[in-house]
């Protein structure tokens, strides 16, 4: 097995010491090959393992090194490149840094591979020195990443986890998540982690007009490969205090979450972001299940409707079962306006048998022209309703000693109240 980074070290003419690469390389071209060797015979000591071969070789190895510092793979003559680097990227150990070499010089590939996790991509022929160039540059990304993550990690600070639900479809809760995440960095002048749990029909990425990579699915199915140079790679920078991560997998992709996926890739992405705020999916309650039961906050918003306070109900009641210690912050949003609904918000709150926190107003042409912007609603239009709306409800959230806002049992009465009884009954 090679040496690691962290386990040898060496003087170079006296000076600072510095560290030896454990490196593996499949390089089909000769000239290449050579150019690979000779490149890498500072970095490794002489003791890179460079080996005839190419993509096709890496991704035949089942049992990488876990020490493994570097890999460099030939991708000429692939039947798919970008698949089959996307396939190489899950079976490397988490930290390891990965350089694709190939005859093809074209930027759309080189962000392709970018996407899929790659640390760069050099195209044929290879200068002097390029390939050594290229490596040291990534091993220094890796490296500041792993500093600032334990940086972070040594502030008294407490993590925590905003999620957001929407009682039914159509309430904006996705706006909200984007709108709350923009504004929660701002206030806070820190940076603020945005995560799209919806896995096929997810449209936050869309919304901020950042590219959805299919790393979260892959981060949720193997949460010990989190690193700080995954995260570098897969949380998309928007602004100075935004990032978000997102994924678009295809409807017939039946990812099956395993026990604790969610939980344990928070406290993984944690490491470097207190704040995330979860854009939770209705439709898989698998991981909305553990997406709740991993937040220290929950925001629910519910419509001014039946069907909406009913589902918001049986949000309330699984929040109060999974996630007892999580504060839970009500809201109203949607379509329907409030002064002509059937559905007061006085009953929302006797049904409920607690205060609506924020009541959001709905703002149609402000939430186009953020989509159209690509940016959070708050930088898009400041001066919309639902902005003013989120201010008090932001200005709460980071506060810890916040008391609940639960009320007391009330009666209830009408068609909501035998919404309330008779969800009691079948509890019992």
């Amino acid at each position: 097995m090679a040496v690691s980074a962290g386990s040898q070290r060496v003087a170079v003419g006296g000076a600072e010491e510095k560290a030896v690469v454990a490196a593996t390389a499949f390089v089909a071209d000769t000239v290449a090959q050579s150019r690979v060797s000779a490149d890498l015979f500072g970095m490794t000591l002489g003791k890179a393992n460079v080996r005839d071969g190419s993509i096709d070789t890496a991704l035949a190895i089942t049992d990488w090194p876990r020490d493994l510092d570097l890999l460099i793979v030939d991708l000429a003559d692939t039947a798919d490149t970008v698949a089959d680097a996307a396939a190489l990227k899950t079976t490397v150990p988490g930290g390891c840094v990965v350089i694709g070499i190939g005859r093809i010089n074209d930027v759309a590939l080189y962000r392709d591979l970018m996407a899929v996790g790659f640390n760069d991509y050099l195209a044929t022929p290879l200068g002097e020195g390029v390939v050594a160039r290229a490596a040291e540059r990534a091993l220094d990304l890796r490296e500041r990443g792993a500093a600032t993550m334990a940086g972070a990690g040594l502030k008294d600070a407490k993590p925590r986890t905003l999620s957001v639900i929407g009682a039914r479809g159509g309430v904006g809760a996705t706006t909200v998540a984007i709108t709350v995440a923009g504004m929660l960095g701002v206030r806070l002048k820190e940076e603020v982690l945005l995560v799209d749990f919806d896995l096929h029909y997810g449209s936050l990425m869309l919304a901020l007009d950042l590219e959805a990579i299919d790393a979260l699915r892959e981060a949720l199915d193997q949460p010990d490969r989190i690193d700080a140079l995954f995260i570098q790679q897969v949380a998309q920078k928007k602004n100075d205090h935004l990032y978000a991560i997102g994924a678009e997998e295809a409807p017939t992709g039946g990812f099956q979450a395993r026990p604790h996926a969610a939980s344990d890739f928070l406290r993984s992405v944690h490491r470097r972001f207190r704040w995330i705020v979860a854009d939770v999916p209705r439709g898989d309650p698998v991981i909305q299940r553990q997406v709740i039961e991993a937040s220290s906050d929950i925001l629910l918003i519910t419509d001014l409707s039946l069907p909406g306070v009913r589902d918001a109900m049986r949000l309330q009641q699984l929040v109060h079962d999974v996630a007892p210690s999580a504060r839970l912050h009500l809201a109203t949003s949607g379509v329907i306006d409030a002064r002509r609904s059937a559905v007061k918000i006085a009953d929302v709150e006797r049904t409920l048998k607690r205060k609506i926190d924020c009541q959001i107003p709905a703002d149609t042409l402000a939430a186009l022209a953020a989509v159209n912007f690509g940016k959070p609603l708050a930088e898009a239009a400041p001066n919309s309703g639902i902005v003013k709306a989120l201010r008090p409800l932001v200005s709460r959230l980071d506060d810890s000693n916040e008391v609940s806002g639960d009320g007391g049992p009330k009666k209830t009465t009408g068609v909501l109240g035998r919404f309330s009884q008779g969800f009691k009954r079948r509890k019992k």
